[in-house]
């Protein structure tokens, strides 16, 4: 397996621990220092405790031939749309995403305000492990960037939503979008409720956010909110909640975004971009609706890929990744949300439109803890179950395995459109692996 410091987003571990301890640190920042002839570095965090250690130690690894801006705590999205802004080489984003706050990690953005290609992430993990120890030198003063500039372009692109006059919940995951978010749809002119937007540095992500939906159900319901939205830590995904309290997925908006943009946007073309993890019940839908549907793998920078190949500008992932790539380079959770009340508004409906025209079939995924990861087409035994499943079951089910980037696991995930299939099917398949790979 080829040695990579990077992930299915960035680099991701726990915070002080390798390859996020002092030297890794030093070492990276004069790896990324050495892309470029003097490059401009804008780095920016979200709200964890590890953050400004992080970033002061990255940005004494830049070392004298870089000149380093901090944009202080903003989205990961605000970060991309400011490097490309702003003409920076690079732009780092200090975050771990929904990830406890005990994680850190770091995603590199490049001068287009796009995720590092493959090339790239190829050719710094080769420096920094070839180098050996980077200088360790003196702390330089970081010049300030104004993220104005990040805030303007959001409220272009939520202007006139006070037209639609509901009441609407924010969970802000006490993270990036904190003070951000409240702040921005105030000025709109809408009527918020808020929850989770007071961060100490350890309650990122902390029953609340984008992966718990249990706080926005509670937040939607004691607010009576006609629409509740939830970020995660560093707010490039979101997720909502109806007025029922019903969780509008990721599949879900992509399905409402795509009739809302062949609308009314000249740009669409009838393709949007999911991963392997979108449901076929989304598949479904929008082969119904005339639009066709391409899978990518996991991770919001494979879907960016495959949209600018396929020149799609609609693309996402269940998680609620969403990419505007009309508007924006990278998901982004405050566009996002911005352009489903537009889209609500536009059909003249309330949250409870998000599940119109589409129902998503029953999906369950398991993570087992393995101690060896044999490639799965080598596999012969798992081979022979999986083509017995897709024989049995044809194109009314799919079956996905996939080693996990940064753990120990292989995740199986089942989906059909009957729930029985699962049922019988999975322990097959869990056994199989408990057996053979487990611990």
């Amino acid at each position: 397996m080829k040695k990579t410091l990077f992930g299915t987003d960035g680099i991701r571990a726990v915070a002080g621990a390798y390859p996020l301890d002092e030297a890794s640190l030093l070492k990276l920042g004069a790896v990324i220092s050495a892309q470029a002839p003097a490059p401009r570095v804008l780095i920016g965090r979200d709200t964890r405790e590890s953050g400004p250690v992080i970033e002061a130690l990255l940005a004494r690894g830049l070392g004298r031939q870089a000149r380093v801006f901090s944009a202080g705590v903003l989205p990961t999205p605000g970060l991309a749309f400011l490097t490309r802004e702003h003409g920076y080489d690079f732009g780092v984003m200090i975050s771990a995403s929904h990830n406890p706050f005990s994680d850190n990690g770091i995603k590199l953005f490049d001068r287009r305000g796009e995720k590092a290609s493959a090339a790239q992430e190829d050719r710094i993990s080769r420096e920094f492990f070839l180098c050996r120890r980077a200088p360790d030198p003196p702390p330089r003063p970081t010049a300030a960037q104004d993220t104005g500039a990040y805030a303007g372009f959001l409220m272009s692109e939520g202007k006139g939503l006070v037209e639609a006059g509901a009441k609407i919940a924010v969970d802000c995951a006490n993270g990036a979008a904190s003070r951000l978010a409240p702040s921005l749809l105030r000025r709109l002119g809408l009527e918020i409720a808020v929850g989770h937007t007071s961060p100490n540095g350890r309650n990122i992500n902390s029953g609340c956010g984008s992966t718990s939906p249990a706080a926005l159900q509670k937040l939607v319901g004691k607010s009576r909110s006609a629409l509740g939205l939830a970020f995660d830590g560093d707010a490039d995904r979101v997720i909502f909640a109806d007025a029922r309290g019903r969780i509008i997925e990721g599949d879900h908006v992509l399905f409402l975004l795509a009739r809302y943009l062949r609308d009314r946007e000249p740009r669409f073309r009838p393709v949007v971009v999911g991963t392997v993890m979108s449901n076929l019940g989304l598949e479904r839908a929008l082969q119904r609706a005339g639009i066709r549907f391409l899978r990518a793998d996991v991770g919001d920078k494979h879907v960016y890929r495959l949209m600018k190949r396929s020149g799609a500008i609609l693309g996402g992932e269940p998680s609620g990744h969403i990419i505007l790539r009309h508007r924006q380079t990278s998901g982004d959770g405050l566009l996002t949300a911005l352009h489903v009340m537009r889209a609500l508004r536009h059909f003249g409906s309330d949250a409870e439109a998000a599940f119109d025209g589409i129902a998503l079939y029953p999906q369950k995924t398991l993570s087992i803890r393995v101690c060896r990861r044999p490639p799965l087409k080598d596999w012969q035994a798992f081979q022979r179950e999986s083509i017995r499943f897709t024989r049995r079951y044809g194109k009314e089910a799919r079956l996905l395995a996939r080693y996990s980037g940064t753990e120990p696991k292989l995740r199986i995930m089942i989906e059909s459109r009957d729930q029985e299939t699962i049922d019988k099917n999975m322990p097959i398949f869990q056994s199989l692996v408990e057996n053979e790979l487990g611990e």
